[in-house]
C-alpha cells in the first residue's frame, strides 16, 4: 500500500509539473505575440511607413477650385498610409463655403481620395451671400454665380423665404413671369419683383390666397395693358399701376 501511495503522489507531481510547463510556455508565447504586435503597430503608425504621396479630388466642381481645396487640407495631409487623420481632412474641407458633403478614404499604397459634393445655390441672399434649396446661407470666397434671383429677409427666416420662392416660382412661370427679387421686410410684408420690371406687393397675411387671386385675374389685367405695379393688399380687389397709363382693376 505504501508503494501505491508513492506512485500516486509521483503522478500528481508529474501532472503539476506538466501544467506548470504548459502555463510557462503559454505565457512566453503571449509575451512574444504582444511584443510582435506592438512592434508591428509602431511600424504601421510611424509616419515614415508608406507616406501618403497623392491626394486625389473627385466630384463635379463648378465654383470650388481644386487648388483652394488642396491648400486648405495641406496642413492636415501628413503622415503615413495607416495613421493619416481622415477625419481632420474631412473637417477641414467642410470649412470651405462651397463644400456641401465630403468623404475621405485611403487607396493602397500611398493615395488619399476626397469625394466632394459642391453646394448648389438657388438664389443670392442679400448683397453678398448665397442660399441653398434647404435655406442654408453661405458666403462664397470669390466666384459668384450669375443670373440668380435675389432673396431678402432676416437670416432666421431664410427657410421660409426659400420655401415661398420654390413654391411660387412655377406659378409665375406659367404666367410668363420670372422672379428677380423676393423680399420679406422686418414687418413681415412680402414683395416680389420680376425680370420684366413688374412689381407686386403682397402684404403680411393671406399670402397664398392673394397670390391665387392674382393668378385668376392676371390674364384680364394684361389684356388691359402692361402692368408696372400690382397691389394685392386689398381684401376684395387688386390695384394696378400701368406703365403708360394708370388705372385700377
Amino acid at each position: 500500500m505504501a508503494k501505491a501511495a508513492q506512485n500516486k503522489t509521483r503522478k500528481k507531481q508529474e501532472r503539476s509539473e506538466m501544467i506548470a510547463r504548459s502555463v510557462a510556455v503559454g505565457l512566453f508565447a503571449l509575451c512574444m505575440l504582444s511584443v510582435a504586435y506592438w512592434q508591428i503597430h509602431s511600424w504601421l503608425m510611424n509616419p515614415a511607413t508608406l507616406p501618403v504621396k497623392v491626394v486625389r479630388i473627385d466630384g463635379e466642381l463648378k465654383y470650388l477650385q481644386k487648388a483652394e481645396l488642396e491648400n486648405a487640407v495641406a496642413g492636415v495631409v501628413s503622415g503615413g498610409f495607416f495613421n493619416i487623420d481622415l477625419k481632420a481632412i474631412m473637417d477641414t474641407a467642410h470649412e470651405l463655403p462651397w463644400v456641401d458633403e465630403v468623404s475621405v478614404k485611403r487607396i493602397w499604397p500611398d493615395t488619399v481620395v476626397m469625394e466632394i459634393r459642391e453646394r448648389v445655390a438657388i438664389a443670392r441672399w442679400g448683397e453678398k451671400h448665397l442660399v441653398t434649396a434647404s435655406g442654408e446661407i453661405f458666403l462664397p470666397t470669390e466666384l459668384m454665380p450669375e443670373g440668380l434671383p435675389v432673396l431678402i429677409g432676416m437670416d432666421q427666416r431664410a427657410e421660409e423665404v426659400v420655401e415661398l420662392f420654390k413654391r411660387e416660382k412655377p406659378r409665375f412661370e406659367l404666367l410668363g413671369l420670372s422672379i428677380a427679387r423676393l423680399e420679406v421686410n422686418r414687418r413681415g410684408a412680402w414683395t416680389i419683383a420680376f425680370e420684366n420690371g413688374l412689381q407686386i406687393a403682397i402684404g403680411r397675411t393671406n399670402i397664398e390666397h392673394r397670390l391665387q387671386r392674382l393668378t385668376d385675374n392676371f390674364v384680364a389685367i394684361t389684356q388691359r395693358g402692361n402692368p408696372e405695379y400690382i397691389d394685392l393688399r386689398y381684401r376684395y380687389g387688386i390695384a394696378v399701376s400701368w406703365k403708360k397709363s394708370k388705372g385700377a382693376v
